[in-house]
C-alpha cells in the first residue's frame, strides 16, 4: 500500500505536465490567427506605454526594425498573477474573495518548491537537524498555516459569492462549485495535518526525500496522507478544467490581448493567412457576394460585392 501511495504521487506529477503540454499543444494547433483587440497601452511598447502609444504612430514604421520591451510584458504578467490587478480594478467585491484563495495557492506552491530544495539539500549532505533546516522549517510551517487558511476562507467565500450574486449564479456550473470545494477540502486536510503533527515541515520534507530517493516508507500521519491524496487528484484534475488557466492564461488572454505583431514582420503569420485564404466558404450573404456555391476566401476577397452582376 505504501508503494502504491508513492506511485500515485509520481503519476500525479507526470500527469499534470503531460496534460498541460497536450492542452497547450492542442490549443495552439486549433486556434486561428488572432484578430487584434487594438487595446492600448500594450506593455511591450516601452516608453510609449505611459500614454498608450504604439510603434505604428511612427512615420514609415513598416520600414524600420521593431523593438519589443519584453520586460514590460513580464512586469505586466507578474502584476496580474501576483495581485490580480484586473479583478481588483474592475470587480473589487470578487477580488476580496478570490485574492486570498490565490495567495493561499501561491504559498503552498512556493512552499512545495522550498521543501523540494530542502530534500535535495539533505540528499547532498545538509544536516536535516541543522540550524538552516530549522529556519526553513519555520518558514514552511508559517506558509502552510497561512496558505491553508487562505484557501479555506477564499474558497468558501467564492462559493458563497457565486450563490449570492445573480450574474455569477447564472453562469456557475456544478463543476465550478466542485472545484472550489475540492480546494477547500485540500486546505482543510492540510490545516488538520499542521495542527496534529509536531512538524508539518518534517512530514513534507520526509515525503519529498522519499519520493526522490525511491524510498517508499509508510506515512506517519493519516491526515497528511489524505491531504496529499487530494493534492494528487488536483494535479490531474486542474489541466482538464477551467482552472487550467493557471498555465493557459497567457495563451488565452495575454497573447491575444498583446499580440500586435504586424504580418509583414512575421513569416509565420503570413503563412497562416495564406492557409486561411484557402478555406472554403459557402455563405450566401450578399455582403460577401455569396451565391450559395462553394468558394474560397480568396474568391470572396477578390470579388467586388457592389459590382453589377453579369447577365447570361
Amino acid at each position: 500500500m505504501s508503494t502504491l501511495f508513492y506511485i500515485l504521487g509520481y503519476l500525479a506529477v507526470a500527469g499534470f505536465f503531460c496534460m498541460a503540454y497536450l492542452k497547450i499543444k492542442s490549443y495552439l494547433a486549433a486556434s486561428p490567427l488572432h484578430v487584434r483587440w487594438e487595446l492600448y497601452p500594450v506593455p511591450h511598447e516601452g516608453s510609449k506605454t505611459v500614454y498608450g502609444g504604439s510603434f505604428m504612430e511612427e512615420k514609415d514604421w513598416w520600414t524600420k526594425p521593431r523593438h519589443v520591451e519584453h520586460m514590460g510584458d513580464v512586469k505586466a504578467l507578474l502584476t496580474e498573477v501576483l495581485f490580480l490587478h484586473a479583478t481588483f480594478e474592475h470587480n473589487l467585491k470578487l477580488w476580496v474573495r478570490t485574492y486570498p484563495f490565490h495567495v493561499g495557492m501561491y504559498m503552498l506552491m512556493g512552499g512545495t518548491i522550498i521543501v523540494l530544495c530542502s530534500a535535495v539539500a539533505q540528499l547532498l549532505g545538509l544536516d536535516p537537524q541543522g540550524g538552516l533546516m530549522i529556519f526553513v522549517g519555520n518558514i514552511i510551517s508559517a506558509c502552510a498555516l497561512a496558505g491553508t487558511l487562505c484557501i479555506i476562507v477564499g474558497g468558501v467565500s467564492l462559493v458563497l459569492r457565486r450563490r449570492a450574486d445573480e450574474g455569477l449564479r447564472r453562469y456557475s456550473t456544478p463543476e465550478h462549485y466542485f472545484n472550489l470545494l475540492v480546494f477547500v477540502l485540500f486546505g482543510a486536510l492540510g490545516l488538520a495535518a499542521w495542527v496534529s503533527a509536531p512538524s508539518y515541515f518534517e512530514l513534507a520534507r520526509t515525503f519529498m526525500y522519499n519520493l526522490i530517493t525511491f524510498h517508499f516508507a509508510p506515512q506517519t500521519n493519516v491526515l497528511f496522507s489524505l491531504h496529499l491524496l487530494v493534492g494528487f487528484f488536483l494535479l490531474i484534475w486542474i489541466p482538464m478544467t477551467h482552472m487550467g488557466h493557471v498555465f493557459m492564461k497567457y495563451f488565452t488572454y495575454h497573447d491575444i490581448r498583446w499580440g500586435d505583431e504586424p504580418t509583414n514582420y512575421s513569416p509565420k503569420n503570413q503563412q497562416k493567412i495564406m492557409d486561411a485564404l484557402k478555406y472554403n466558404v459557402s455563405w450566401s450573404a450578399e455582403h460577401i457576394a455569396g451565391d450559395g456555391q462553394p468558394k474560397t476566401w480568396v474568391d470572396v476577397a477578390t470579388t467586388n460585392p457592389a459590382a453589377p452582376k453579369k447577365e447570361d
